[in-house]
């Protein structure tokens, strides 16, 4: 009999609340860390940057957003595909070189290494070298 680790994956690792005050749904351990950072970072932003005023509806509409934001990146993360590969992937892609557009002129430049050198007499690259 093989034995793999599909065992581990089984495992339930979902949050559902305080004993005998369960949550209507279940929350992932991973996506709980990841919604308070989102819901900070978001209420960092509003506060300082945007100065939304503290009220219930404000906290509710960062909640909301919170929400949103971390179903979308749970979505895609699991054991095999942690959070960080997740970003550096986002990220990759947002830095990736881009086919030029129609009409648009292309510059290609050669590397000074792959360039050959040039005699003051405009003779060859290779005159007054010996090859063996």
């Amino acid at each position: 009999m093989i034995d793999n680790d599909d065992l581990l994956y089984r495992v339930d690792r979902h949050y559902l609340g305080p004993t005998g005050l369960t949550f209507p749904v279940r929350i992932r351990y991973a996506a709980l860390g990841l919604g308070f950072a989102i819901f900070l970072t978001l209420f960092i932003i509003g506060r300082a940057i945007v100065h939304v005023p503290l009220s219930f509806m404000s906290i509710a509409i960062m909640f909301a957003i919170t929400y949103v934001i971390t179903t979308k990146v749970t979505r895609y993360v699991n054991a095999d595909r942690p959070l960080r590969s997740v970003f550096r992937a986002a990220w990759n892609d947002l830095h990736a070189p881009r086919p030029p557009r129609r009409g648009q002129t292309v510059a290609v430049r050669i590397p000074a290494a792959l360039r050959a050198p040039r005699s003051a007499h405009g003779g060859s690259p290779n005159e007054g070298k010996s090859f063996r």
